[in-house]
């Protein structure tokens, strides 16, 4: 027999011997690591779920949240333009309302406005008797100012013999008193005293004058005093 050969095969033995003891003590390691492992490999698929769920509840929220602005932008724009419409419609309605009062208040001053026509009669013969007016500013119209440039009012008929008549006439007579007066200028030779009568004619009707007796030549009496109220009423005192 060699002796040789059977020292070779020894080493064989021992060499196998060392690989399965390295082999049986990985997997030993193996199965004491492993359930480690497949637990360290749950919990980072966990973890990376809920990373993602967080990530995606992140970005849901975000997007509620810009819409919701958006939203909220747009109602703002609504209401923003629907107090602008609602301001026009205030301006307009306040124009239209300013436009109607001054109707109305044109209306009113048309409506107080009146005309008045003072006239006055004597019935002796060839004696002049003239008609003097006086208005609210105290201008005063008579056969030597008959009109004023500028001003209402007029004295449109003078007769200077009677039985005679005399007019004067304003076509928008202002608020305030008008004093009517009548004066003997001239007797012409007749000595009578004569008695001047007459009415005003205004807006409402006719009003008559109170008789005035005249005594004293070239002497101004007072026949009446014609008010001119707000309203456009005539009253004679």
């Amino acid at each position: 027999m060699r002796r040789r050969n059977r020292d070779i095969n020894i080493f064989n033995l021992s060499m196998l011997d060392v690989i399965s003891g390295a082999m049986g003590a990985f997997l030993i390691i193996m199965v004491i690591l492993l359930p480690y492992y497949k637990k360290e490999s749950i919990d980072y698929q966990k973890e990376l779920k809920q990373a993602r769920t967080a990530e995606d509840a992140a970005r849901q929220a975000a997007q509620t949240a810009q819409a919701a602005q958006s939203a909220a932008e747009a109602s703002q724009r609504a209401t923003e333009e629907s107090l602008r419409a609602t301001e026009k419609s205030m301006r307009a309605a306040q124009a239209e309302a300013d436009q109607s009062r001054q109707q109305v208040d044109a209306a009113t001053q048309q409506l107080a406005k009146t005309f008045l026509l003072v006239h006055i009669q004597w019935d002796t013969k060839y004696q002049d008797v003239d008609l003097h007016v006086v208005d609210p500013s105290g201008t005063k119209f008579s056969y030597e100012h008959k009109s004023y440039p500028g001003r209402a009012g007029e004295l449109s008929v003078d007769s200077q013999f009677g039985p005679g008549n005399e007019v004067w006439s304003n076509p928008s007579a202002a608020i305030g008193d008008y004093r009517v007066f009548a004066e003997l200028y001239n007797l012409h030779g007749v000595n009578d005293t004569p008695t001047v009568t007459g009415n005003v004619i205004h807006r409402d009707g006719s009003s008559s004058l109170p008789p005035a007796r005249l005594l004293r030549k070239q002497q101004k009496y007072l026949v009446a005093t014609v008010t001119v109220g707000a309203d456009g009423r005539v009253s004679i005192r």
